[in-house]
């Protein structure tokens, strides 16, 4: 049994750990995510009921679907036999003759059926954390933590994982002819399934590159590869990555290929964008058969390549408002010149004035080259 020296110091913790603006974050920020996911198969029918008392109604019963539907079948009747217990307190106590009407019994029941079950939901997240917190340090360790040397070019990148486990990579694999190999991307899903695809084209791309880091060879291989385990599968949805293979040579000349991933986009020494390199097309691991146009050019000096995966135009903040390409373009604007960790620097910091306290829904990977001046 816990001691008082136990319990006192688990609520310092508690307290201490507490920032401005917290409790104020679980309505505004955590409640609204979860509910709107437990609301995400009923928003049409709630939204055409034109009576509010309605609305709240459907709302309310669409929250108790989700919940239940997310347990497993013996928990799920708990959880309904407590919201039952709890119904019958009310009733009790609304309809009772006022001499016997007592629904605390109803309710003492309800409260140790939910806090029975909330202890084995909680033992669940407590071994499954464990298991995420393993798998997100494997996975960190496939991200470079330092950027490397990479004369004559400098490099700037950034990640942000939306979940425990993130499914954007980069990387930049300086080779012995000082030539840059540069793989960056997205791979479809989120969490712990967007991870595994992560690893398997990280994995695929170190091996390939060190044989023939052509951009169209390697996007050949990561495609085939990722189709193999696909055609696998026996159930659920397709893995893909959307990504950029680009390889630089000393003098600036760069060829690349761009897979289903927003366009690379090619800044002057003065910060204006010249140029978006790539445009549509399938990512790799939709089909086979499937071969990408080769994108070529010719970097000037102090002149700059920026790619970002779609988790940083499409970010959303507390009012549904996207981040947009627009302020992408207006952030490279105002940064004009700056180095390429400045500018990565500064795209994620108003990223983060936008969002406010809100975290991102998808993962934002950011990475910038520039030939030095």
């Amino acid at each position: 049994m816990p001691n008082t020296a136990a319990w006192k110091a688990l609520a310092k913790e508690a307290f201490g750990s507490l920032r401005r603006g917290d409790a104020a974050d679980l309505y505004r920020v955590d409640w609204h995510r979860v509910s709107d996911e437990l609301l995400a198969e009923h928003e049409g029918v709630i939204a055409a009921e034109p009576r509010r008392w309605k609305r709240w109604l459907r709302s309310a019963s669409a929250v108790i679907y989700g919940l239940s539907k997310r347990l497993a079948p013996p928990r799920r009747l708990v959880f309904l036999g407590a919201l039952a217990l709890t119904l019958f307190g009310l009733l009790n106590n609304l309809i009772g003759s006022s001499e016997n009407s007592d629904g605390s019994v109803f309710f003492f029941a309800a409260v140790v059926l939910l806090t029975f079950l909330l202890a084995l939901e909680l033992v669940d997240k407590l071994h499954f954390r464990d298991e995420l917190v393993m798998a997100r340090e494997l996975q960190a360790e496939l991200v470079p933590q330092a950027l490397p040397e990479a004369r004559p070019f400098e490099l700037g990148g950034t990640t942000r994982v939306a979940n425990t486990v993130g499914g954007d990579l980069y990387d930049f694999v300086p080779l012995p002819d000082r030539r840059l190999a540069v793989l960056f991307g997205d791979a479809s899903g989120h969490g712990m399934a967007a991870g595994l695809v992560m690893a398997v084209v990280h994995t695929a791309f170190r091996t390939q590159v060190e044989v023939d880091p052509a951009p169209a060879t390697i996007a050949d291989v990561l495609n085939r590869q990722l189709c193999r385990i696909g055609e696998s599968r026996t159930g659920g949805p397709r893995n893909f990555f959307a990504g950029v293979a680009l390889l630089l040579e000393p003098d600036g000349s760069f060829e690349a290929v761009v897979a289903g991933h927003p366009p690379i986009l090619r800044l002057d020494s003065c910060g204006r964008i010249t140029e978006r390199l790539g445009s549509g097309s399938y990512p790799m691991g939709m089909k086979s058969t499937t071969r990408w146009p080769r994108v070529a050019g010719t970097l000037g000096q102090g002149e700059t390549l920026l790619l970002f995966s779609d988790g940083l135009p499409e970010a959303r903040n507390a009012s549904g408002e996207e981040f947009s390409d627009a302020r992408v373009e207006a952030a490279v604007a105002r940064l004009a010149g700056a180095p390429p960790t400045a500018l990565v620097a500064g795209l994620e910091s108003d990223l983060d004035g936008f969002l406010g306290r809100r975290p991102t829904e998808d993962d934002v990977s950011i990475a910038a080259i520039r030939r030095m001046p």
